[in-house]
């Protein structure tokens, strides 16, 4: 098996909404992270059905319900992170299934 991985490529994503939106991808098909342009963590938020800004959340990233195309909450930082534990664990259960 063959995997590539990204490493801060900038990709167009579909919305719920029907819009689309580019992000800074960073990963593989086992575990990425996504950025907005101007480096604002950002998570898929399916309740929402658009990627918003990101929060750390104990070990995980977590949505704020605010969309990315929107202002950025105050206060937030850019290019925040998973847990290692949580990246790890994601890797591990995408293996399991394989």
């Amino acid at each position: 098996m063959q995997m590539s991985a990204i490493f801060g490529e900038t990709l167009s994503f579909m919305q719920d909404t029907g819009e689309p939106i580019d992000l800074v991808v960073f990963g593989d098909d086992m575990f990425a992270r996504y950025e907005t342009l101007d480096g604002y963590t950002v998570v898929y938020d399916e309740e929402v059905g658009r990627y918003c800004y990101a929060e750390v959340r104990g070990p995980t990233l977590e949505s704020t319900g605010v969309p990315a195309d929107e202002r950025a909450p105050a206060g937030l930082n850019r290019h925040l992170h998973a847990s290692k534990e949580v990246r790890n664990q994601r890797v591990r259960s995408h293996l399991d299934g394989m």
